[in-house]
């Protein structure tokens, strides 16, 4: 029966690529928020606004802007020559300096203008707007506030985590084995970034 719904579920994966990316991305990081919740703060209950953030961020972010980024932006636009380093077998791709070049590039676009300057300003907005109730000039005020607050501490944990992942990630690991790395690196990476910003923040001057 496993087996069975890993078929299915690679089969919705190419048959609907976007939509599959959408759902799993709002359900895994919902599900990290939740065991932030449980296991690292030791809630009885759920914060159900908490979650809420978390599942739309995943969802919007997560499953739909950064599919546009990574598969159509990176993969078809800014480094065409990626998948083709990629297919190469293990030896050739540890000789190929080119091919290492773009991986560079690609993580370093990624981690210093990418996760910066968008990810982090969008899941800002996504959580001001959903613990208000309402999107309005003054929540916008307060999220970006909040963003440049907390800008240093949270790109030093991204860029912890996933410069050396996806350095391994693009140059090491076989194809088959890109997306479960990812997954299981990013459920880990979010489940403490909920730890780390899923509470309610007050600005020091506020």
């Amino acid at each position: 029966m496993f087996v069975a719904g890993l078929s299915r579920a690679e089969a919705l994966s190419r048959l609907h690529p976007f939509k599959f990316g959408v759902a799993i991305s709002a359900f895994k990081t919902g599900a990290a928020d939740a065991m932030a919740q449980i296991w690292l703060e030791k809630r009885e209950t759920l914060d159900r606004r908490r979650s809420a953030i978390f599942v739309a961020w995943g969802g919007f972010y997560l499953g739909g802007i950064q599919y546009f980024i990574y598969v159509h932006l990176f993969s078809r636009v800014l480094f065409p020559s990626a998948a083709a380093f990629v297919a190469k077998p293990l030896r050739e791709r540890l000789a190929d300096r080119a091919g290492q070049l773009t991986v560079i590039k690609q993580v370093a676009l990624d981690q210093l203008l990418h996760h910066p300057f968008m990810l982090f300003p969008c899941f800002y907005c996504v959580k001001e707007a959903i613990e208000a109730g309402q999107l309005r000039a003054s929540q916008f005020a307060a999220a970006r506030g909040k963003y440049l607050a907390n800008l240093r501490e949270d790109c030093f944990v991204c860029w912890s985590t996933w410069v050396p992942a996806f350095l391994f990630n693009f140059s090491i690991l076989p194809i088959h084995a890109r997306v479960p790395f990812v997954a299981v690196v990013s459920f880990g990476f979010t489940t403490y970034f909920s730890f780390l910003r899923g509470k309610p923040q007050e600005l020091a001057d506020s």
